[in-house]
């Protein structure tokens, strides 16, 4: 829907009123009148569509884009697209900010080089423009420095192992490319490597479920289309839902029950499942007999340990009756299904979250949940030939890598290696980040002795400090004066504020003639066109960014034409001739290629990637490597010891995305502060009422003042607050200084604290909730 100025002017309460125009009003209209053009620009300016994948998340659905004379006017989602966005033409929220992110003033529009050499949230950095030239040839020089005085080990990337970044690291030689996994979903990952031999499925085929047994897990309240729309169209049909979460969460809203369970006890609650359902034989005895491995000692197992309702209730509060009911419910049901996705209760949230993470698994399983309609399958995603290798062979002769011992620590956590990539990639430890760069700055060794060693230059990519626990633990070594930092971004970001050299990257909106794919919702293959505007002002795409550097490095080596290929690879895909145009096949096709195969032929569960071939009730896996091999209770790590403590957990908006519209005006509008939810007994103690600002400490030593919101839907021992707030960067005019980093709360753990539970936490997750806070009183 159009919002003409009248009606802006209106809804922002100015209309009629002879005011002086405050900044971020300012910045606000400027915005505006963009995207506005003037109340009659449709009626005679040149309209177009353009097809294209969002890419604010990684729902990553089919959109279109409306440009009127060249500018997004409005971003729609793609009616062809069946399985993102339902078929019904519609985004979220996140997705059509996406147009206000584009024409942002505060956007990244041209390189920028430091000229003030002191670092800190309060340094200005002193920005001055430079060229791409002057860019790449700075930030080739240090590298190059790097790697001749003491070796390539010495550059960090934090990037995403994707096909580009891990082309960057490979072609530097070192190894040490990090990225956020551990306080996302790295647990995920290495227990579905350990018992299924695959990588983590987002394909949940919720709609045709007939059972949803939610932990924790809340991707309809994320404005996940796919999971949203599967959830709805479940609900629809009558499917049961129950949740366990200690707050009322848009999916507990929704649901037919809603358990208010003490944080990180899922675990008791699933095992005890686990073993009524075992013991009654209430389990898919057919596909247990058929695809499942350790059956018999799982069954043994769960006996010896004592797992009984009624040892869960002990711990988790919930009565004995419903655990026993809810897993009868669950095993009776034709299609049952317990979901999960990323920062749920098998998310890295808490110590026991890889054991519940592999025991969610096994509760699938139990009921023959995975490849079967109303269940997990393994995505279906389009074999994208050729490969970078096949493609330019000469490009691609990598340096051997300078050694394995890494700033992160992985190295000291195999299981974790071996899950990724088979051994080949790494995802790394955003939590242990600072305590290497700890380390190597003081010449400590690692706790198995192996020496640390410091990094010269740092090459981040689309992250924040908002992505680490306790981040003020990493600002303070990026500060350091013997590191380089570049910082590639479409908007200027907390890290951003420490860099030597900031790069302009395009928006998704920009990105043309290419293509997307997704593993979300993957029933089927399909292949998305990404035809946008086009990079505005003087930005860059990642890939030009990866050749201009490395240009600089070795002219040629390892310049790789990544137009050519993408175009090679669509045609493939599609099964187009050497002449012919992809992009114009895709225009012709509703911006989609698909090949429609529903339901999909199960794939053969009796020849997966584990030693068994099955999926593995005991993992054999994690055995050889000195792990519990069948998940084991493990009590939280932090308990409350007074009345004035808190457990405490933290939610992403429906509306933001790891702060990449951090700097929008209407979503900022919605909410312009982060707040504590807390129920109303709790507040009470401290004489708080919704609108109220409240003293709070947590762990990591500081206090913070937040406001308060009283609900009822949330544990009485617990609050909540929300992520995407407290940026210090002030050449972000609308988030700058709007409530709290929620970080600010979560400890992050040393590379020690993750050895010592290694044996049951093979994951290395950081735990980041087990802990409380404390309320110090009304500000």
């Amino acid at each position: 829907m159009a919002i003409r100025r009248r009606d802006f002017l209106k809804w922002a309460g100015i209309g009629g009123l002879s005011i002086t125009v405050s900044p971020l009003l300012s910045h606000t209209m400027k915005a505006f009148n963009i995207l506005q053009g003037g109340e009659a620009y449709a009626y005679y300016l040149p309209t177009e569509f353009k097809y294209s994948m969002c890419g604010t998340c990684d729902n990553n659905c089919g959109v279109i884009l409306k440009l009127v004379d060249g500018v997004v006017k409005e971003i729609s989602g793609n009616p062809a697209d069946e399985l993102s966005s339902g078929g019904q033409g519609k985004i979220c929220v996140k997705g059509q900010s996406a147009m206000r992110n584009l024409y942002d003033p505060d956007l990244l529009k041209k390189p920028l080089k430091r000229t003030n050499l002191n670092k800190g949230k309060d340094e200005d950095p002193g920005w001055v423009a430079i060229s791409w030239d002057e860019a790449f040839t700075l930030i080739a020089e240090r590298i190059r420095n790097a790697i001749d005085t003491v070796g390539p080990r010495f550059v960090l990337g934090l990037l995403r192992p994707t096909e580009v970044p891990m082309h960057f690291v490979d072609a530097i030689g070192t190894p040490n490319q990090v990225c956020h996994v551990d306080t996302c979903y790295i647990t995920h990952d290495v227990a579905w490597w350990a018992t299924l031999g695959v990588n983590k499925s987002r394909t949940l085929e919720l709609e045709e479920a007939t059972y949803l047994l939610c932990f924790g897990y809340d991707m309809p309240g994320k404005s996940k289309m796919a999971q949203l729309n599967g959830f709805l169209a479940a609900r629809g049909k009558g499917a049961k839902i129950v949740v366990f979460d200690p707050r009322l969460s848009v999916t507990a809203n929704m649901a037919d029950e809603w358990f208010a369970i003490k944080p990180g006890t899922d675990l008791a609650v699933v095992l005890a499942m686990i073993q009524v359902i075992i013991n009654e034989n209430l389990y898919n005895a057919a596909y247990v007999s058929s695809y499942c491995y350790g059956f018999d000692e799982l069954a043994a197992h769960v006996n010896s340990q004592g797992y009984t309702p009624e040892w869960a209730e002990s711990i988790c509060g919930i009565p004995a009756d419903d655990i026993r009911r809810i897993a009868r419910e669950f095993a009776a049901s034709e299609r049952p299904l317990s979901p999960a996705y990323k920062r749920d209760v098998g998310g890295p949230l808490y110590a026991n979250s890889f054991s519940f993470c592999q025991a969610q698994i096994i509760l699938n399983a139990l009921v023959g949940a995975f490849e079967r309609v109303g269940g997990f399958w393994i995505p279906r995603m389009p074999a994208t030939p050729p490969s970078l290798a096949a493609f330019a062979p000469s490009k691609v002769n990598y340096p051997p890598k300078d050694g394995n011992i890494r700033v992160d620590g992985q190295h000291l956590f195999p299981s974790v290696t071996k899950a990724i990539g088979g051994g080949k990639k790494s995802k790394g430890n955003f939590s242990h980040l600072a305590d290497g760069l700890r380390r190597a700055r003081l010449g400590e060794p690692f706790p198995d002795g192996t020496p640390s060693y410091p990094v010269k230059v740092i090459i981040s990519h689309s992250y924040d400090s908002h992505s680490f626990p306790n981040p003020d633990t990493l600002v303070a070594e990026l500060c350091n004066p013997d590191i380089f930092l570049v910082v590639i971004d479409t908007i200027p970001s907390n890290i951003g504020w420490l860099a030597d050299v900031v790069l302009p990257e395009t928006w998704w909106v920009e990105i043309k003639n290419n293509f997307g794919t997704t593993d979300q919702h993957s029933l089927w293959n399909r292949m998305y066109l990404r035809d946008g505007v086009g990079a505005l002002w003087d930005r860059k795409g990642f890939s030009a960014m990866v050749n201009g550097i490395l240009n600089k490095l070795w002219p040629g080596q390892f310049d790789i034409d990544w137009g050519t290929l993408n175009l090679q690879r669509m045609r493939n895909v599609i099964g187009l001739g050497p002449t012919e145009d992809p992009v114009a096949w895709l225009r012709a096709h509703n911006g989609i290629w698909e090949n429609k195969v529903y339901p999909p032929i199960p794939q053969n569960l009796a020849n997966l990637g584990t030693p068994s071939k099955k999926i593995e009730l005991y993992s054999q896996r994690l055995a050889q490597d000195g792990h519990e091999p069948m998940p084991v209770w493990h009590p939280k790590l932090t308990e409350r010891s007074a009345a004035d403590e808190f457990y405490v957990v933290t939610n992403h908006t429906p509306y933001h995305r790891m702060n990449k519209n951090r700097n929008d005006y209407l979503i900022m509008d919605l909410q312009p502060e982060n707040l504590l939810y807390i129920h109303p007994d709790a507040a009470a103690m401290f004489g708080l009422k919704t609108g109220d600002y409240a003293w709070i400490s947590s762990p990591t030593g500081k206090t913070l003042k937040i406001r308060v919101k009283v609900i009822k839907g949330i544990r009485p021992d617990t609050v909540m607050t929300e992520h995407g707030y407290g940026h210090f960067n002030r050449n972000l005019r609308v988030a700058f200084n709007k409530g709290i980093n929620d970080g600010d709360l979560l400890p992050e753990s040393t590379v020690s604290e993750s050895l010592r539970r290694y044996p049951y936490n093979a994951a290395m997750g950081s735990a980041i909730l087990d802990t409380v806070i404390r309320i110090l009183g009304k500000a």
